[in-house]
């Protein structure tokens, strides 16, 4: 899947960050602190931003979720992204698109919401051309709060 982003490759990290950042753990008790994985889940009761039937892509767009700055990468990025029903993933019978949105739903909608960290992997190793959702105790080994983690299959653009 990098290799749709072609010479706006290097952005692919930032994309993902943004994505994380949009469900990121808690910062604070204080209100002006209010955002990550509480603000998705206020936002997901009031506007369902991620439903069965609606693809990731035009979740991620409507959260603004595609890069501000640089047009082109953000269009290539959501491509990217709308060809997730196109992957399979480790969650049996859905594809990549499905498993990312049920995954999400449910988690938004659980009694503890965790928050979610996107990454990528190698789809050139085996099995690796498929789209993982799960849960990971410590996808980032500097914090101790249990994430969903998402993982989408990336291979370079040569």
């Amino acid at each position: 899947m990098g290799q749709l982003m072609q010479d706006d490759d290097i952005f692919i990290g930032s994309l993902l960050e943004t994505l994380s950042l949009r469900f990121a753990p808690p910062n604070g008790s204080d209100p002006e602190y209010f955002g990550g994985i509480d603000e998705m889940v206020a936002l997901q009761k009031e506007f369902e931003v991620f439903k069965v039937g609606r693809s990731f892509r035009d979740s991620a767009a409507v959260l603004n979720v595609g890069g501000l700055l640089n047009p082109r990468a953000r269009n290539r990025w959501y491509k990217l992204l709308s060809e997730l029903n196109l992957y399979e993933s480790n969650v049996a019978g859905e594809n990549g698109d499905v498993a990312i949105v049920k995954a999400l739903i449910a988690n938004l909608s659980s009694a503890k919401p965790s928050p979610v960290h996107f990454t990528a992997h190698d789809s050139r190793k085996a099995d690796g051309k498929r789209v993982l959702v799960g849960h990971n105790p410590t996808p980032l080994f500097y914090l101790t709060q249990q994430y969903l983690a998402i993982s989408l299959p990336m291979k370079p653009r040569y």
